[in-house]
C-alpha cells in the first residue's frame, strides 16, 4: 500500500541502532524500558507543502515522542510534522 503524507508532515521510518555491549551490567525492574529522547530515521515521503530540506532517503533527527503510529489498512505509518525535524544528516 502507497502513503503519500499531506498538511506539512512526512512519512519516515526509524533507523534501528546497533546493540553494544556493555561491560558493566545494573540489575533493573523487569519491564523496564529505556527511552531514546531522539530517534534517528529515513525519509520516506513528505507532503508537497513541506519546506524543510530533507530529502527521500535522508537520515533526520527527531524527538522519539513527537512520532506519531498511524496504523490503517494493517499497516503502520510514521509520521513527523516538518518543524519537529532536529536535523539532517549528510554524509561529508
Amino acid at each position: 500500500m502507497k502513503f503519500e503524507p499531506r498538511n506539512r508532515h512526512i512519512l519516515v521510518e526509524k533507523i534501528e541502532k546497533y546493540k553494544e555491549e556493555e561491560e558493566a551490567k545494573v540489575l533493573l525492574p523487569d519491564g523496564y524500558k529505556k527511552v531514546e529522547e531522539y530517534t534517528l530515521a529515513r525519509v520516506l515521503a513528505k507532503s508537497p507543502d513541506c519546506s524543510v530540506s530533507a530529502r527521500k532517503g535522508e537520515k533526520v533527527i527527531v524527538p522519539t515522542h513527537l512520532i506519531q503510529n498511524i496504523q490503517a489498512c494493517g499497516e503502520t505509518f510514521l509520521l513527523v510534522l516538518e518543524n519537529h525535524i532536529c536535523g539532517v544528516l549528510y554524509n561529508t
